[in-house]
């Protein structure tokens, strides 16, 4: 079997119950990356947390000649120039221009963040997919609903990779011995 476009005015139900099955795996195996570097995700997330509130401290103490907040500072909710301001905003290194102070985001901390970025997107696409799977295996819901009863329902956030493959290889060969009485 091929995977086609399940929207296509052609596509069949195997094609469409093929692609839920590709969708789920795709899915779960999104998630277990996510799995895979969550700790990390979570030494981020409590790295990158602590250095906005750090700067966020650091542009609300007085400087001398400026009043009490420094102008330039990032927000800690954005990591845009504060309001009234005309500065730059780089990563690595200051950089200070004609118009205005410069915010420096220590490349460590750029890292992180790309890093974290990275990490929490595979969750994110991991749901979304799911989703999609979810919304076209509707369509084929006797299917499902027997591949479910045999072999035990997969379940975003429960089943691990084993369960995965089992459910996947049963779904396939039914889906080949479909195809075997169609030709």
């Amino acid at each position: 079997m091929k995977l086609k476009n399940y929207l296509a005015p052609d596509a069949t139900a195997a094609d469409k119950r093929l692609t839920v099955l590709c969708l789920r795996c795709e899915s779960l195996l999104y998630l277990r990356l996510f799995k895979l570097k969550k700790e990390n995700a979570l030494k981020y997330s409590k790295t990158l947390t602590e250095h906005l509130k750090n700067s966020y401290n650091n542009s609300q103490a007085p400087s001398p000649g400026l009043g009490s907040k420094a102008v330039g500072m990032p927000s800690p909710v954005s990591p845009k120039l504060s309001p009234g301001n005309s500065g730059n905003y780089s990563s690595g290194a200051s950089s200070a221009s004609a118009s205005g102070s410069s915010v420096t985001i220590p490349q460590k901390i750029h890292q992180m963040a790309a890093s974290y970025v990275q990490v929490t997107s595979n969750f994110l696409y991991a749901t979304e997919i799911w989703d999609q799977a979810e919304q076209l295996s509707k369509e084929q819901k006797e299917f499902f609903a027997e591949l479910d009863k045999v072999m035990g329902p997969l379940i975003f956030n429960a089943s691990i990779m084993t369960d995965l493959v089992r459910y996947t290889r049963q779904g396939l060969h039914w889906l080949r011995q479909d195809a075997k009485l169609i030709s």
